[in-house]
């Protein structure tokens, strides 16, 4: 997917209706062990995208959704968007799959 480029930052951004705007939570590409071997992440691939975030801000109609909380989603949902600040997504309430308790 194509990431769209948009020239504000994410706190000038209010999403509509029940659009929810996440940070999404990256997995780190790699890690380094105690002896200083570099190990690269199995799961690392051009195709797989978050399916994690923090909540941003959100929508009228996202009912039920708190600013910081964290939620997960199907990695093969929402708008990539790159902010001033930095890379977020822009997610439908609907593309919930649950919250961190």
């Amino acid at each position: 997917m194509a990431t769209q480029t948009v020239n504000i930052k994410s706190t000038e951004f209010q999403p509509t209706n029940d659009f929810i705007l996440i940070r999404p939570e990256q997995e780190p590409p790699e890690k380094v062990s105690d002896g200083g071997i570099i190990m690269l992440n199995n799961k690392t691939s051009v195709v797989e995208r978050p399916s994690s975030g923090i909540v941003i801000a959100t929508g009228e109609e996202a009912k039920n959704v708190d600013i910081g909380a964290f939620l997960m989603f199907p990695m093969t949902d929402g708008l990539d968007i790159e902010f001033t600040d930095g890379e977020f997504m822009l997610l439908r309430y609907e593309s919930i799959i649950g919250f961190k308790k």
